[in-house]
Formats: C-alpha cells, sequence, structure tokens
C-alpha cells in the first residue's frame, strides 16, 4: 500500500498548473484529462507519507484497501489521502488531509469537503508547459489546433487525433455517438429541446435520455451552457476542449472555435459570464468581449455601433482578434482590439 504512490508518481508526468490547493480535505472534478489527479499528485510531494488510491484501479481490492488505510492511519503512516474516483462507500479514515477526485460537481463526496473545479489549460499555462522553446506565434497556433488537454501537447503529430478520440470514447462510453452528434453546435444558440428534434433524425434517442446526457455533461463539466442577459433567449453551448471539432468532424467553423477559446479562458477566471445578441461575452463589471479573428476597422467601427445602439454606453468594450490591435473610440466610448495571444496573457 505504502508503495502505491511511489509508484504511481514515478509513472506520471506531474506538470506544473495554476490551481495552488491548500491543506485540508477538499474535492476535485473536472472533465476527463483535464489535470485533477496531477494537480493532487503535486499537492502530495509537499507531504512525507502520502497515499494515492484509485478506486477504478482493477488491481486494487477495495476491501482490502479499507483495511490497509486504517491500519496505517492508526500507525501514523499516513499524512495526505489521495483518492480517485471516489465512491461514496469508500471509507475515509480521520485524517486532516485528504483530496478527493471526482468527474462531476454532483458525485457525492462528505458535507465537511470544499469544492474546487479544475479546468483544462488557460493558454499561459499551455505556454508554460513549452520544452522546445517555440515562438508564442507557433504556440498559439499548436494550441489552436490541439486543444487544451495537459498531455496532447507532448505527443506525436500523428498521435494527437487518435488520442483525443480515445480519450473522449473512455470518458463516455457507450454515449460516444450522441456526444460526437452534438459537437457541430458548438457555439450556438439552442436549447435541449432543439437538442432533441434535431438528433432523433440521425440518432436513436429517445427525449428523455437526451435531457438525462445533457445534465450529465453538464454535471461533468463536458459540455457548457452559457445564457443570455435576456432570460427568455437560449443558452449557448460550448466544449471543454475547444478543439474537438478537428478530432470528431469533417466540417468545421473556425469562428465557432475560437469563440469556445475566448469562453473557457474567461470562464476560469469570471465568476459571472453572460452573452447577449450583440456581444459574445459579458462580465461583471460592464466588460463586453466580441470574438472578431479577422477584422477591419471599418468593421469593428460599425459592430461598435451596434452594441451602443442595445446596450449602456458604460461598457468596456474589447474585441479578441488573431493579430489586429487597435484602440479607438465613438462618442464618450471606448473600444479596443487585442489578439488573442495578449487578452489571455493579461488577463
Amino acid at each position: 500500500m505504502e508503495k502505491n504512490f511511489s509508484e504511481k508518481i514515478q509513472n506520471f508526468v506531474i506538470l506544473p498548473r495554476r490551481f495552488g490547493l491548500k491543506k485540508g480535505k477538499i474535492r476535485l472534478a473536472g472533465a476527463p484529462k483535464c489535470g485533477k489527479t496531477s494537480i493532487a499528485l503535486d499537492f502530495a510531494k509537499g507531504f512525507k507519507k502520502p497515499i494515492y488510491i484509485d478506486c477504478n484501479d482493477p488491481r486494487n481490492d477495495i476491501e482490502f484497501v479499507k483495511n490497509s488505510l486504517l491500519k496505517l492511519h492508526l500507525e501514523k503512516k499516513i499524512d495526505v489521502l489521495i483518492v480517485d474516483n471516489f465512491a461514496p462507500d469508500f471509507a475515509l479514515p480521520n485524517l486532516e488531509n485528504i483530496i478527493l477526485i471526482t468527474p462531476s460537481v454532483k458525485n457525492w463526496v462528505p458535507p465537511d469537503f470544499s469544492h474546487k473545479q479544475i479546468y483544462p489549460l488557460n493558454f499561459e499555462e499551455y505556454i508554460g508547459f513549452d520544452k522546445k522553446n517555440l515562438s508564442i506565434g507557433s504556440l498559439f497556433n499548436h494550441f489552436l489546433k490541439d486543444g487544451n488537454l495537459p498531455e496532447i501537447q507532448y505527443l506525436s503529430e500523428y498521435q494527437k487525433i487518435a488520442r483525443k478520440q480515445e480519450i473522449n470514447l473512455l470518458a463516455l462510453g457507450q454515449h460516444i455517438d450522441f456526444f460526437k452528434s452534438i459537437i457541430p453546435y458548438q457555439a450556438h444558440k439552442i436549447t435541449t429541446n432543439q437538442i432533441y428534434a434535431q438528433l432523433k433524425k440521425k440518432i436513436k434517442i429517445s427525449k428523455d435520455k437526451t435531457y438525462e446526457l445533457i445534465q450529465k455533461f453538464l454535471e461533468q463539466r463536458i459540455i457548457f451552457f452559457l445564457p443570455s442577459l435576456d432570460v427568455n433567449k437560449p443558452k449557448k453551448i460550448y466544449f471543454y476542449d475547444f478543439s474537438l471539432p478537428y478530432a470528431f468532424g469533417s466540417e468545421k467553423s473556425f469562428q465557432a472555435i475560437f469563440e469556445n477559446m475566448v469562453f473557457l479562458e474567461l470562464a476560469s477566471k469570471n465568476e459571472y459570464i453572460f452573452y447577449d445578441e450583440n456581444c459574445h461575452f459579458i462580465v461583471q463589471d460592464d466588460r463586453a468581449y466580441v470574438c472578431f479573428p479577422f477584422p477591419t476597422q471599418e468593421a469593428v467601427e460599425k459592430k461598435m455601433e451596434e452594441i451602443l445602439a442595445k446596450q449602456s454606453a458604460r461598457l468596456s468594450v474589447t474585441f479578441i482578434t488573431i493579430e489586429y490591435e487597435f484602440i479607438g473610440k465613438i462618442g464618450q466610448t471606448k473600444w479596443r482590439a487585442i489578439s488573442f495571444v495578449n487578452f489571455a496573457l493579461e488577463t
């Protein structure tokens, strides 16, 4: 048992993340392969007697593990415990420092555990993972195409798509066809009922099952529904990995992928985020963002006029582009255009 953690640590590439953990009892949740286990193991390196248990590892006899943990605890041979794929029937020792890892925020954990949501890499972290000293432009191009899952960056080019497909197949199992069927709706305004109405023409699925799976994906943070400022408008759907269309679709919308990429940067750093008819994202403090990959100054000014016709002049508007940068003013309202790279590194 005591060797379990050391064996895991030797075979696991631990990469630094910005998610700092504090001592105590905490649950980590998040989408598949977003780095939950790596973050927990990195935290545990600061302890002298760490133990790691994966409840899904077929080599583990869970009853034996429970008894062994109790014995180790009584002998004071554990100072931090990590339980991956935690199940409610897994008995926990009375230990001060415990990390439980679950796929969903809805998975039960004891009430005295705090919660931390783990997102995949943002662009700043992605840059920190670079070991090849690539230019910032090359890193952005790789990020846009390869996505934000930590392990993908270290694979050979021919392995990346296959591994991404494998990750989702292992995580979703028999529901993978349903999941692939909703990827084309990336960045669309759509309701669950509309998803059902569209998919029943293509795959065999019931309405109840559609609602059940969408809710499950939301709880696991595999998909996100972004609400509108207008509560009567449908929500917009985004994915935990913005690059999924490259792995699962023959047709791709660059605008949708770019928008999803910006959404994840904002969602991981802002408590409140909405959209409206003229701005892709509005966050607290009246800050609005428009995803405009390849604009001209004239196109931006026209868009600003549309925004000001419907929104308060107090709104601070930022256009996120691929390379174009500019600062302008219409009346008393200032706006700016900034490249995604600079936007991601400043927020």
